[in-house]
């Protein structure tokens, strides 16, 4: 008699992501859309109501963004030793909403810088603490395979919710004056902060450690080792927030006074321009993930470290462009399709340099140091933002064409040394 044979089924992995995701994504959506439209409207604000002058308003928005990336640190920890995440983001969206409004009803200094303080605040506590929910959601129901598709949707909740209103409110400023504008990021902050609550029992339950690891000797040098390592790409990288984050600042400027902003469709605000971004991000990005899919084949892979330098020469070409609308600008004003031109590049950029770059750096982090890499990542931003309130003072002292000239001779040179820095990572990558 045939014996029959006895056949094992894979496991099927259940491909539904949690509920709990739905109220993250809806919630970080309405979040970004709020803090990105009020920093959008946040340089004309001081320069128009409050009576600052072009360099002090660009320093202010720097200064402003570098907090909201150093201040993460601090939310971290008060999540990971205190409150736990879900509470620190519910506590902290309080001065964030007050933040809100203290910006919309005082047009003083007193209250600008208030409602800055409190933004600053709540921002960086949330920013660490919701993906980091999120990613422990799917870990805690067992969907860790779900988990690339997971962070990949919130990077889209993140720049749709951007795109939104960084277009949309300018144009609400134009018609309705600032505190009916600055008014739309404040009830966004409030649905966001009801929608993630709704969700509270979806989330995982997390438990807070407030022992203090303490680390051998040899585990402190590990550390250091790993971070001196890594301080060549980091330092780097600092170079090219310095001048992405500009957007905010001196490239609104310039579209401001250089640009004809008479469209077809109508006028375009000047600090509407910077909407080109996230909504690039949203085209671009599966552009992306198909263009490294077609390279990461086990004949002809594109290392971290290449695609990062791809990323480098694009911002030189970038801030090329920006040089010759600059000298053509100040004759005439030029074509608002020079800075869609110039944005489609510095976006291209980013997908090459911010999202490789953090790929990288936790590929070269043992197990037990990337969170701190992360931390250092955020750093970067950081210091980028805070060299680029340095750089946006001598843009008025300059003609534009001179300034974003000067932009793109430093970042050939930081080009040049990224290429040495990178080959150090190629035996990982290649």
């Amino acid at each position: 008699m045939e014996q029959a044979v006895k056949t094992t089924s894979p496991v099927q992995l259940d491909n539904h992501h949690p509920r709990g995701f739905w109220f993250i994504f809806w919630g970080e959506l309405a979040e970004r859309a709020s803090f990105y439209g009020m920093k959008t409207l946040l340089l004309l604000f001081m320069v128009n109501e409050l009576g600052f002058s072009d360099a002090n308003s660009a320093t202010v928005v720097s200064l402003f963004t570098a907090a909201c990336y150093i201040l993460p640190i601090v939310g971290g920890y008060i999540a990971d030793h205190y409150l736990g995440k879900f509470r620190t983001i519910i506590y902290f969206a309080i001065p964030y909403i007050l933040g809100h409004i203290v910006l919309g009803t005082f047009t003083a200094q007193v209250g600008l810088f208030t409602a800055l303080f409190l933004l600053a605040g709540g921002s960086g506590a949330i920013k660490p603490n919701i993906s980091t929910l999120m990613g422990l959601m799917y870990e805690k129901q067992g969907k860790s395979h779900l988990m690339t598709q997971a962070f990949s949707w919130f990077y889209m909740a993140i720049n749709i919710g951007a795109a939104v209103t960084t277009w949309g409110l300018p144009f609400i400023r134009d018609k309705y004056g600032y505190s009916a504008a600055f008014m739309a990021p404040t009830i966004l902050m409030v649905v966001s902060l009801g929608i993630f609550y709704v969700g509270k029992k979806y989330y995982p339950v997390e438990i807070i450690k407030r022992e203090k690891e303490i680390k051998t000797p040899e585990q402190k040098r590990e550390e250091w080792r790993i971070i001196r390592r890594l301080s060549g790409l980091f330092v780097l990288i600092v170079f090219f927030w310095s001048i992405f984050d500009q957007s905010y600042s001196t490239w609104t400027l310039f579209a401001r006074d250089y640009m004809n902003l008479e469209t077809p469709f109508g006028h375009i605000p000047p600090d509407a321009v910077q909407g080109f971004n996230p909504v690039l991000i949203v085209l671009m990005s599966p552009l992306a993930v198909w263009v490294w899919r077609k390279t990461d084949t086990d004949h002809r892979r594109l290392s971290s470290p290449k695609k990062m330098l791809i990323g480098f020469f694009l911002v030189i070409l970038c801030m090329a462009l920006m040089t010759v609308a600059g000298f053509v600008g100040v004759s005439a004003k030029i074509n608002i399709m020079w800075e869609l031109a110039a944005y489609i590049l510095i976006t291209a950029a980013e997908l090459c340099i911010s999202v490789v770059g953090l790929q990288l750096a936790f590929e070269e982090a043992p197990v037990h140091m990337k969170s701190m890499i992360t931390g250092v990542w955020l750093f970067t931003i950081f210091l980028g933002d805070t060299l680029a309130s340095w750089f946006s003072r001598l843009y008025t002292d300059t003609t534009p064409g001179n300034y974003f000239g000067g932009m793109t001779i430093m970042i050939a040179v930081v080009t040049v040394l990224f290429y040495f820095v990178g080959r150090r990572f190629e035996h990982k990558t290649a």
